[in-house]
């Protein structure tokens, strides 16, 4: 005698969250068991170095993408000056950022935006800071250099804008070029650093060093967020079958 099975509208509902519940766990597993991806950023600030220890401070946040043969970065530049550090500045207008450029990049060309740092200066030195050059520097228009002049212009407390750079050398690719500038901001070998003017504290400018900064991917997060939805998801069904 043949067997008879009935998919009653319960037994389905049953079946559909089981398989949701699946197809979710295996999303959640690949999430946790994958290398988390990281967001490069600097913070300038004078925890790393600061001549005037003003508490002036900016944020770099760095952005590679690959254009055929060459790699386009993107930065993205904000005054985070808020009265926390330092001599507790609350107004500081950030005129200029030097930094250095990993080996593996032979050749650049700048596009300044719509930002104010259209000037360009390289092998940069900026005395009391460090006794190190910066390869490359932008800063606005004005009389002076990264060690002296008021230039008027830049981004206030709390302004942001953004600059690009295309970068050239032998087989470059947006990641290898990406982790060349997080170790070499990590182990010290690259460089990077702001100039302040107007500052309401000390002697009224400042130079202050970056340092680096990693924070996991929105990615990553809602991975982790799925699976903890999940795990919990878990739990209360089997506090009800418990019941």
């Amino acid at each position: 005698m043949k067997s008879t099975y009935v998919l009653t509208s319960l037994s389905i509902r049953a079946l559909a969250g089981t398989t949701a519940l699946a197809a979710g766990m295996a999303l959640a597993s690949t999430a946790l068991t994958a290398a988390p991806a990281q967001a490069f950023g600097l913070s300038i600030a004078p925890q790393y170095g600061s001549t005037e220890n003003t508490g002036a401070t900016a944020k770099l946040d760095f952005n590679f993408v690959q254009q055929g043969a060459q790699v386009l970065l993107n930065l993205d530049i904000k005054n985070t000056t808020n009265g926390s550090t330092g001599l507790g500045a609350t107004q500081a207008t950030l005129v200029g950022v030097a930094f250095d450029l990993p080996t593996i990049v032979s050749a650049y060309t700048y596009n300044p935006g719509s930002s104010a740092f259209t000037q360009t200066y390289n092998n940069v030195s900026i005395p009391g800071l460090t006794s190190e050059t910066f390869r490359f520097g932008i800063r606005s228009a004005g009389s002076g250099n990264f060690v002296g002049g008021n230039p008027q212009a830049g981004l206030t407390a709390g302004q942001s804008s953004s600059v690009s750079f295309l970068l050239s050398g032998a087989n470059l690719t947006a990641a290898g070029v990406e982790s060349a500038f997080q170790s070499g901001f990590k182990d010290g070998s690259l460089q990077a650093g702001g100039r302040f003017q107007q500052v309401n504290a000390g002697g009224g400018s400042d130079k202050v060093l970056a340092g680096s900064e990693a924070v996991p991917e929105p990615t990553t997060l809602g991975g982790l967020a799925l699976g903890a939805a999940i795990l919990a998801r878990l739990r209360s069904r089997k506090v009800q079958q418990n019941a």
